[in-house]
C-alpha cells in the first residue's frame, strides 16, 4: 500500500473542499482559498480562518 505524506493528505482535503463547492455552483473568495492553503501549509488555524470569513461574508441581524 502506498503511503501519502500528511501534506499530501491536507492538499487532498482542500481540494474535496473546492470540488464539493463547485458541485454546489459556489465559488469562494480568493481569501477563502488561500485562507484553506494556509492552513494546509500550518501558517494558519482552522478557527481563525472561520471566524475570518465570516466577519467577511455574514451579515449579522438583530431580531427582536
Amino acid at each position: 500500500m502506498k503511503k501519502i505524506s500528511r501534506q499530501a493528505a491536507h492538499d487532498k482535503v482542500v481540494e474535496n473542499i473546492l470540488a464539493s463547492l463547485r458541485m454546489e455552483q459556489l465559488t469562494p473568495s480568493a481569501a477563502v482559498v488561500n485562507g484553506m492553503k494556509a492552513c494546509v501549509a500550518g501558517k494558519e488555524t482552522t478557527d481563525n480562518l472561520l471566524a475570518a470569513v465570516i466577519r467577511q461574508h455574514v451579515t449579522l441581524r438583530r431580531v427582536g
